[in-house]
Parts: C-alpha cells; structure tokens; sequence
C-alpha cells in the first residue's frame, strides 16, 4: 500500500532515527505540509540521507540518494551514493502481445477510461503486462551494498545492481548488473569489474558491510588484498553494525 503523509506528521520519527533529508544541515527541506510518499512496512536504517524528492524507500545506513526518481518500491543497500537526475522507464509495453497499446492495461488515462464507462465494458478486460514473466521477479529495483550511481543515469523499472557495481553516468541500463562490474553507454555495458574473479568472492562472502565505517575504514581500504586479509583477522574481534530501523 502506498500512503502520502505530511512531512509534520513523520519529522519526529525520522529525526529520531536519524535519517536526513539534506547533506550539510539537518535542518528539513521540507514543510509540514508536503506529502511523503512511501509504501507500508518499508525499512529505513538510521544515518541514511533522501537529499531529493519526496518518496522514501527501504535504505541501509551510509546510504544516500541526490534523486527524485526512485519509486517508493524500491530498496537500497548500505554505503549507497546515488547521484542526481536517475529516471526509471515506465512500464513495459507488452510487445509479445497482439498489440503493444496501453489499451490492453491503461484502465487509468481518462480516454480509455470514457470509451469503457460509454460503453459499459468491464475492467475485466484489462491485463497489466509486468516484467516478471520474464525476469521472474516482481517489479522493484533492487539495489545492494556499496553501489556507486552516477548522474542522469535510466534505470528499468524491476532491475537488480549487484553489491558493488559502479553506473557511469548517463547509462542506460535495462539488465541486471553484476556485483563489482561497472557498466556504462546506452544501452549499458560491462566496462570492467572492480576486482578479479577471486577478490569479488571474497569480497562478498566477508559481507563488510555489515560494519560501521569507522570499524572498516582502520583497515587498509586502498589495497583489496591486505583488506582482505586484514578484515579475516580481525572480523571476530568487529561487533556487526545492528541499529534499531524505522520501519514505516
């Protein structure tokens, strides 16, 4: 279920859980008046930050979004940046169909929907065409951990960017994206992955994400391999970063 829910009416919770809504100020961008829009049971950890627009979705800590694009469906992971000016296509017109016409599922635009009420046709003959036969996942972008999301970048509506994964800038992406690869052009392409076959193993199977920056950021973060190595010694010694969330 989606809600719109003046800003006055959630201030306090958000302030409480620390989740900002500006970079260098915590003073609100936004008056008491203004609806946000989020969906029922979404899960917001603190020390997150909604720099752009007014819907809020799931996001893990040290996570922050500079657009408005997002739908409310979506879900981020931890130590997100996500630039300014994504959009995401709309729906997929079903061109396996005998007609790619929203007509078939569009029971909303106003002259379709007179055509129907002159006529008494029922909504019974709409079907709403999804990606999910093909991808067999539900509508939704799902974006994991440690993602990098540069600007003006076009995002399919139910695509899944791998932990890691770096979008160039003014990509196009209409694929799921691989953890550690970084892709660009339109429509996007694998540029190169981050770190060879072996390391992004390692690297997700140590799932350091789990920590507070602080904890990761006394290891050495410039060299994958003492990382590494680093964080297998002393990962019994690191408390797993647990905050109490928002959940809307």
């Amino acid at each position: 279920m989606v809600n719109s829910t003046p800003f006055g009416e959630l201030k306090e919770k958000f302030k409480a859980h620390n989740i900002f809504f500006r970079f260098r100020t915590d003073e609100p961008r936004h008056k008491d008046t203004d609806l946000i829009r989020y969906e029922s049971g979404r899960i917001i950890e603190p020390y997150t930050a909604f720099v752009e627009g007014s819907n809020v979705f799931t996001m893990g800590s040290f996570s922050y979004s500079c657009t408005a694009g997002l739908p409310v469906n979506t879900e981020v992971g931890r130590y997100c940046s996500i630039a300014g000016g994504l959009k995401v296509l709309g729906v997929r017109h079903p061109y396996e169909w005998l007609t790619t016409s929203s007509s078939t599922y569009d029971r909303f635009s106003l002259f379709f929907k007179q055509y129907c009420l002159d006529n008494n046709i029922e909504a019974k003959y709409y079907r709403r065409p999804t990606n999910e036969s093909i991808s067999g996942r539900k509508d939704g972008i799902i974006i994991d951990h440690d993602v990098w999301i540069g600007a003006n970048v076009v995002l399919k509506s139910n695509i899944h960017i791998g932990t890691g994964a770096v979008i160039a800038a003014n990509a196009v992406v209409t694929k799921d994206v691989p953890p550690y690869a970084i892709v660009g052009g339109n429509p996007a392409k694998l540029i190169k992955y981050r770190f060879n076959n072996v390391q992004i193993e390692r690297l997700l199977e140590s799932q350091w994400w789990r920590y507070a920056f602080p904890d990761i950021q006394q290891l050495d973060i410039t060299d994958i391999e003492r990382f590494l190595s680093e964080f297998g010694d002393k990962q019994h010694e690191l408390a797993a970063f647990e905050p109490k969330p928002l959940i809307l």
